[in-house]
């Protein structure tokens, strides 16, 4: 009964369940424990994290919530979005890559199936774009049946991965299917826009 009552999530973030705990993060000076917290594809702010975050925020633009808050966006520490040293943690790219897949673009669908995360939107002007999150996923390469998008249409693409920050990235659009080969095997998001 209560229609008007705002839903609100006040601190949301990556933390890598099953590779280290709460304990870990604030107390463990095991280096091997404190490199996969702070290093490497699955760490606390690595790809694993960014895609988490991009499928995230995907599935919240069309939720019932009112408002959501990333927790940690401070501009350096272990929540922020660079390291000590300056250096960008993955998440930086995905909080950009997110923003500016965003600017200028209404909503159309968010889809989640395992972990894989679609979400597609439309510009003012009529260019169309999706963006594919595989959080998690196990396959090297991925298709998407893609509708309202012209069979001649082409489709260019950047990738954020263990590798590449928003970087162009090949891919092939025939018939209504997107093919998307990843770089490797961990967690990736890419930006697609139909020409």
């Amino acid at each position: 009964g209560f229609t008007k009552c705002e839903m609100i999530v006040n601190e949301w973030h990556y933390f890598g369940y099953g590779d280290y705990d709460w304990t870990d993060m604030q107390r463990c000076s095991d280096p091997k424990v404190k490199a996969r917290i702070w290093s490497g594809p699955r760490s606390h702010n690595g790809i694993h994290s960014a895609c988490f975050t991009l499928a995230t925020l995907a599935d919240l633009q069309c939720s019932k919530l009112s408002q959501a808050y990333y927790y940690g966006c401070a501009h350096t520490g272990s929540w922020g979005f660079k390291d000590a040293g300056q250096a960008r943690y993955k998440v930086f790219y995905a909080l950009k890559l997110f923003g500016d897949f965003m600017k200028g673009s209404a909503i159309c669908e968010s889809v989640s199936d395992g972990p894989y995360t679609t979400f597609a939107v439309k510009g003012t002007r009529g260019e169309k774009g999706l963006l594919v999150v595989d959080y998690g996923g196990t396959e090297p390469e991925i298709e998407v049946a893609v509708k309202g998008v012209p069979a001649d249409a082409k489709a260019e693409c950047v990738v954020l991965d263990y590798t590449h920050d928003l970087e162009p990235h090949e891919v092939t659009f025939k018939d209504g299917v997107l093919k998307i080969r990843k770089n490797d095997a961990n967690s990736a998001a890419f930006a697609v826009e139909f020409k």
